[in-house]
């Protein structure tokens, strides 16, 4: 079992993909990535003759996806789909439990899927938790029997004696049954269980309300939700479109279960019912969350409504969410909403993108209007809209022109404020960004790349990243837009910086893809040029620092000038986050309460800005500190950073493989007590380099023995010392490499390339 400090491995996921099956494999590929499972999880198997059209597929999604192509699965050349209980399809169903078998050996944790499954989430944080208590897990078929009828087309297995055993008692159950029939994986899965039930001790059966079967296909329909209120709602991982037969009724079962992402499905469609069928409904449901109003929500609501101008009134609806424990007046609310509009409660939401997310599960409009509860609309607001749309019937996503008050203090600073960040999501250089205040997205867009997830102030960002991803482009609405009212105090300010901080950080936490998260918002405040470094952590930097400067005197002059730049980050997080608490103190009275210049007023806002960002940072990594490593096992460069290994870079690529540049002091923090080997793959990157040239420090420890191979594996072997904690420190230094500084930052110091690092405890 797993101990409750340690970090679960991230599985990776295999798919078989055979001729035939290219269509399936790209729907399958941009739901994944869509779902935000990183590029280097994936890995695509396919028969050898098949290399070439497989591999084009997968560069037209991620590069970075691997490829396996198998001599021992089966060719496929009439070029044809293997049909249902086919001999084929048998064949290939032998060959993936095979395939299966052989991987294990390699992988500590993998997840098979078919190709017929759409990815609405992401599960593999979830399956990595149920591997920790579970070595074997199996999607089910959602039929009232026990034991339940296991899915071979979505299985989990974590490397483990009866996982192993289990993968060969199915091939041992290959064969013909007395009628000389052959029987397939699925059939030999359940004879298997029949025979000896214990194997229900290891096997989860993952549940059906997440791991969704072709048979559950009308929950992921999207209809109007109940009007009475209800205290959650279904979040499933992913739809397996199984149960209906041949390749057609696959595609169009995945499509009504709005998981078809290939030929054309990005289109856009006018309004259907639940049946497909063309409505004459709306065409705008605007998402209006009862969340920081600033005002009557009455008047709000009514300015959406009665206000509006030059739109017909069956052209729009408004969908009002509020938590269900909020009082609202609700009467006098009911009064503003017409028939076509809705109120729905939602319990315990204490967000507004829940509150969003719950109004668009209601909305039965094509185009979907998420607004912030205190801004006003202008009256032409819902008629420019309507009029882009239908000028546009090809684009996805717009924001509304959003302007600010400038008759009181914070409001200047606000109008300044959101100027610069609009404009800089104009540059070249970067990417768009969904305006929280008011966006408009198709709901097909939203259904597929939605909800917004539960982060707070994060969310929209998040999404807008999402749609980038996916080539979506956000337009600007040309004319008209919102005023956004402005708080009259900087507090407001300062809590949704605060929100916003602790979102990203808790996505990043969450969802584990490092390129993604790096390449849209750059590394976490633990890693990159310029870390936030916990005070423990620092001292063992600066104490190994210092013992090499000891014990090789003709190296001291690097590892002093080293250890000098870690003093700031000797004082503990809680004095260093109280300081700039009190200097964000300072700087809000100044600005609300001493007769400051706007200058200055704007000096001490970007300040107090960056110094709210920081602290938050601070107080996160206080209460989530990276685990340690505690069990044997290898760590891509894409993963390093969910462990307590500090001293590293943004991730980056060489070639089409990710590596990560260490510092040139880096920290492993490791179980103490254990005999320890430490291989970190270089691949002889920085060429020339020898032990000579590194030095490893163990705190407390026995020396640290240093060995680099002909391939550029660096070899550290020590034994850690016990301690109160249970935890070690290691600390390897390399000789330092400076880039050159650009013209808007410094150039990064750099150690080590790292490719890969495994630890083996004896």
């Amino acid at each position: 079992m797993i101990s409750p400090a340690e970090t679960p491995t991230i599985p990776v996921v295999v798919l078989l993909c055979t001729r035939g099956m290219e269509t399936f494999l790209s729907n399958a590929l941009s739901g994944m990535l869509r779902a935000g499972i990183a590029p280097a999880q994936i890995v695509v198997a396919c028969p050898a003759d098949e290399e070439a059209s497989i591999r084009s597929v997968v560069s037209s999604q991620a590069p970075a996806i691997s490829v396996l192509p198998d001599a021992s699965l089966p060719p496929t050349n009439d070029g044809q789909y293997a049909g249902f209980a086919s001999p084929k399809f048998i064949e290939i169903c032998w060959a993936k439990i095979g395939l299966i078998r052989r991987l294990i050996e390699s992988h500590e944790h993998l997840v098979y899927a078919d190709l017929d499954i759409g990815w609405l989430r992401n599960p593999l944080s979830y399956l990595a938790q149920v591997a920790s208590q579970y070595p074997i897990a199996f999607q089910t078929e959602g039929l009232p029997v026990f034991p339940p009828v296991l899915c071979c087309g979505f299985m989990s297995f974590r490397r483990s004696g009866r996982s192993i055993a289990f993968l060969d008692a199915l091939l041992a159950a290959k064969g013909e049954t007395r009628d000389g029939r052959q029987i397939d994986d699925q059939a030999a899965c359940s004879l298997t269980i029949a025979q000896d039930p214990t194997w229900l001790n290891d096997i989860f059966p993952l549940p059906e309300s997440l791991f969704i079967s072709g048979l559950g296909y009308r929950v992921l329909q999207h209809e109007r939700i109940p009007s009475h209120p209800m205290a959650g709602e279904l979040q499933p991982f992913l739809f397996h479109a199984n149960w209906t037969i041949g390749l057609d009724n696959k595609q169009k079962l995945l499509a009504t279960a709005h998981c078809w992402s290939v030929d054309g499905a990005d289109k856009a469609a006018p309004a259907t019912s639940s049946l497909g069928e063309t409505t004459d409904g709306p065409l705008v449901s605007v998402l209006y969350p009862v969340f920081d109003v600033r005002g009557d929500v009455a008047d709000h609501v009514r300015k959406w409504i009665d206000h509006q101008q030059g739109i017909a009134p069956q052209q729009f609806q408004v969908i009002v969410a509020a938590s269900a424990e909020a009082p609202i007046d609700e009467a006098g609310l009911q009064k503003v909403l017409r028939p076509l509009d809705a109120l729905i409660r939602v319990h315990r939401a204490r967000q507004d993108t829940e509150l969003w997310n719950a109004a668009a599960g209601a909305a039965s409009a094509p185009w979907l209007l998420f607004v912030e509860a205190h801004g006003w609309p202008d009256s032409d607001a819902l008629a420019a809209l309507a009029a882009w749309i239908e000028a546009n019937p090809d684009k996805s996503a717009c924001n509304f022109r959003i302007r600010n008050p400038d008759n009181y203090r914070v409001a200047r600073l606000m109008k300044r404020w959101f100027a610069q960040t609009q404009r800089s999501w104009t540059e070249p250089t970067t990417w768009q960004r969904l305006h929280r205040t008011a966006f408009a997205l198709r709901r097909d867009v939203f259904v597929r790349l939605g909800p917004i997830e539960p982060f707070g102030q994060f969310g929209p960002p998040l999404l807008s990243a999402r749609l980038h991803q996916r080539n979506i482009r956000i337009w600007m609405l040309p004319v008209s837009g919102l005023v956004h009212e402005d708080a009259s105090d900087m507090s407001v300010h300062i809590d949704d910086t605060r929100d916003y901080v602790r979102g990203e950080l808790a996505a990043r936490s969450a969802l584990p893809d490092a390129e993604f998260f790096e390449s849209y918002f750059g590394p976490s405040p633990f890693h990159g040029a310029r870390p936030i470094l916990p005070a423990a952590a620092a001292w063992s930097l600066f104490k190994g620092l210092s013992t090499a400067a000891l014990r090789q005197p003709s190296l001291a002059a690097s590892s002093v000038r080293q250890a000098g730049r870690l003093v700031p980050s000797l004082i503990p997080l809680r004095l260093r986050r109280a300081w700039l608490l009190a200097r964000i103190k300072l700087d809000t009275l100044r600005i609300m309460r001493t007769p400051i210049s706007g200058a200055s007023a704007w000096s001490a806002f970007r300040a107090s800005h960056d110094y709210i960002i920081r602290a938050e940072q601070m107080r996160w990594m206080s209460e989530n500190p990276l685990p340690p490593i505690r069990q044997s096992r290898t760590i891509p460069a894409s993963e390093l950073t969910r462990h307590a290994c500090l001293g590293l870079h943004t991730l980056e690529y060489y070639g089409a493989t990710a590596l990560r540049w260490s510092h040139p002091a880096v920290l492993l923090r490791l179980a103490a007590g254990r005999k320890t080997t430490v291989r970190l793959d270089t691949r002889n990157l920085r060429p020339g380099l020898t032990a000579r040239h590194l030095r490893a420090v163990m705190p407390g420890g026995n020396a640290v023995s240093i060995a680099v191979t002909p391939s550029g594996e660096v070899l550290l072997q020590a034994e850690t010392p016990p301690t109160s904690s249970g935890v070690a420190d290691l600390v390897l230094i390399a000789p330092e490499l400076v880039e050159p500084d650009t013209a808007d930052q410094p150039g990064r110091r750099l150690g080590l390339p790292l490719f890969e690092v495994r630890i083996d405890f004896a």
